[in-house]
């Protein structure tokens, strides 16, 4: 006798249940996608103990028949697919008729709906797999699911489960990201005795994320879209100063489906590039609609992932359509709605001729001109008369007009007056920026000037950089260096770019190869002259934070800032400067409740 069998249908939805059921979550995704698929027009998700005791999805859509409502538990029992070519072209949430058998294995699950034609409702009740009852009951159209005491016949599952609270928080993830792909729909979601929101229907996305993502992000989002050989994508995205220290404020949709998606999130991130800090990202709601037979849906059980053909071309798309819509953006600058202060110590303005602590300041005369050479440090004793306030009209990105330059706070922020209120510039994060940009320039307007070395330099590297070199040779001549492999793990630098003929070409280049190692340099191949710009913009001779400047140099730095493609961040995504509206200050003084 063999000893392969036929698992028993009971244990098969069990098996069934562990690939769909895998928290509350799942089951919520599952019975509001059904919902969907049922033209509903609201739909209310309610849940107890995080949805371990109870969740219940109410919706207003067409019903089932008694016949279809028995039917629906038995699995793979589908109205939305018939046979083999329609899984090439997915058109509902729903297909694979495995939710509610796998459901009703793990609870105790009951089912009340009624059809549009019929005069009464059928409930259908489930517990452990097995059908208890069915039964004729008073019904509105529509159904409603009621799914209690999850695992309560596989205990061993129950106790992976995490706390309510946590548990409360994956189903909310849930809903939100499902009310966002459907924002003419009415959503309304409770848990425990609290309603968490009530979405009435809108058609507009930015209302509907806003709401979701907060009233704060709500004020910083924009709208985008764009399309290209058949893709479309359109959605919002937030600006810089909205991002935040992980990815749940980003949401993608696949022809209306929601999906986890991290090379879309890379993408994304790519659009960003130099506006944002290291582990810094992007808020974003983002649907992408193309043919239905460019994806395929039916590659994981719970469909949150799917695979599409020509993603590369997708990515690069999104990518670029997110850089051009930033740069079309006047208004990226950190806004600050919050008292000047840090962990609730003030910050203090110190009269400007004093001396830093290190003693007597240096200030920077100097002018910034078209060459940008940085500017040179001259004496300034600490019993000097502070410079008076410099009236300028300087605008940055037609959207903040300084018109006073008040001075410096501890010889690190140069603070001036817009028509708006005023900002506070990083003095040191925004010569990098224009240090950055200027080198950029210079590098594509032709041919790098070199500078040849009066004494080459030998650069002798572990092994383990000495291949990542090699691969850079090509890059480094492009940008005014010259070098050549010169034995084993040995080169010799002969010529540098003029930017930094006064300074360590070897270190500069070692800590490119580490930074290159250790992941912090992460862009593509292709932008690699941004990495080594944004290196030399931190290391050649620069304002630095407790750099006294003069009224002058403060001024051509502004200018010098005013015209940078970016001005609002240094070359590694800090800000270089945070504006404060004059209505947020009367706000901090209640002056305007």
């Amino acid at each position: 006798m063999g000893i392969i069998k036929v698992l028993p249908e009971i244990i098969a939805n069990r098996i069934a249940a562990g690939e769909v059921v895998e928290r509350p979550a799942s089951i919520v995704k599952e019975l509001v996608e059904n919902s969907l698929d049922a033209g509903a027009a609201k739909i209310e998700v309610a849940i107890r103990h995080g949805g371990k005791s109870l969740i219940r999805v109410f919706d207003d859509g067409c019903g089932m028949s008694p016949d279809d409502a028995e039917i629906a538990f038995q699995r793979h029992a589908t109205s939305k697919i018939k046979d083999a070519d329609d899984l090439s072209r997915i058109v509902s949430y729903g297909f694979r008729g495995e939710a509610l058998p796998s459901i009703g294995a793990v609870s105790r699950t009951k089912l009340i709906t009624r059809s549009r034609e019929a005069s009464s409702g059928t409930e259908v009740s489930v517990e452990g797999g097995h059908l208890t009852g069915v039964s004729e009951c008073p019904a509105s159209v529509g159904t409603t699911v009621e799914v209690r005491d999850l695992f309560f016949n596989t205990p061993a599952r129950r106790k992976f489960l995490k706390s309510d609270m946590t548990e409360s928080g994956h189903v909310t993830d849930m809903v939100c990201n499902m009310a966002l792909a459907r924002p003419e729909i009415h959503f309304v979601f409770k848990s425990g005795d609290q309603v968490i929101f009530d979405l009435p229907p809108t058609r507009n996305l930015a209302e509907r994320a806003g709401v979701i993502l907060g009233g704060d992000t709500a004020k910083q989002l924009m709208e985008i879209e764009g399309e290209v050989q058949g893709v479309r994508i359109h959605g919002v995205i937030g600006k810089p100063r909205a991002a935040r220290a992980n990815r749940y404020g980003q949401s993608f949709f696949i022809n209306r489906r929601w999906i986890r998606a991290i090379g879309l999130s890379y993408a994304l991130q790519g659009g960003y590039h130099g506006l944002l800090m290291q582990d810094q990202y992007p808020v974003a709601v983002l649907f992408i609609d193309c043919d239905l037979a460019r994806v395929d849906v039916n590659v994981h059980p719970t469909k949150q992932e799917v695979r599409i053909s020509n993603e590369s071309q997708i990515k690069s798309f999104l990518k670029e359509l997110v850089e051009a819509r930033l740069k079309r953006e006047p208004d990226l600058a950190p806004s600050m709605g919050v008292p000047v202060s840090f962990a609730g110590q003030p910050v203090a303005m110190t009269p400007l001729s004093h001396a830093t602590p290190t003693g007597t300041p240096l200030v920077y005369q100097a002018t910034f001109g078209a060459g940008l050479e940085t500017a040179s440090p001259a004496p300034w004793s600490s019993g000097e008369v502070a410079p008076e306030p410099v009236n300028v009209p300087i605008l940055i990105k037609d959207k903040f007009e300084i018109t006073k330059i008040l001075g410096q706070v501890h010889h690190t922020f140069i603070l001036a007056e817009t028509r708006e209120g005023l900002i506070v510039v990083d003095q040191h994060a925004a010569h990098e920026r224009v240090q950055f940009e200027s080198l950029l320039k210079g590098w594509a307007d032709g041919v790098p000037a070199k500078q040849n070395l009066l004494m080459e330099e030998v650069l002798t590297l572990e092994a383990k950089h000495v291949e990542r070199m090699r691969d850079s040779l090509e890059f480094f001549s492009k940008i005014g260096f010259g070098i050549e492999e010169f034995g084993e793990h040995t080169f010799v630098i002969r010529a540098v770019p003029p930017a930094l003929a006064q300074e360590n070409a070897s270190a500069l280049i070692r800590r490119f190869l580490e930074e290159k190692e250790e992941g912090k340099i992460r862009t593509r191949l292709e932008n690699r002259q941004e990495e080594i710009a944004a290196l030399i913009a931190c290391k050649r001779k620069s304002v630095k934070a407790h750099d006294a400047m003069t009224a002058e140099a403060m001024k051509g730095l502004l200018e010098q800032l005013s015209r940078c493609e970016n001005p609002f961040n240094c070359p590694h995504g800090r800000p270089s400067f945070l504006a404060y509206s004059f209505s947020d200050l009367e706000k901090q003084f209640k002056r305007k409740l």
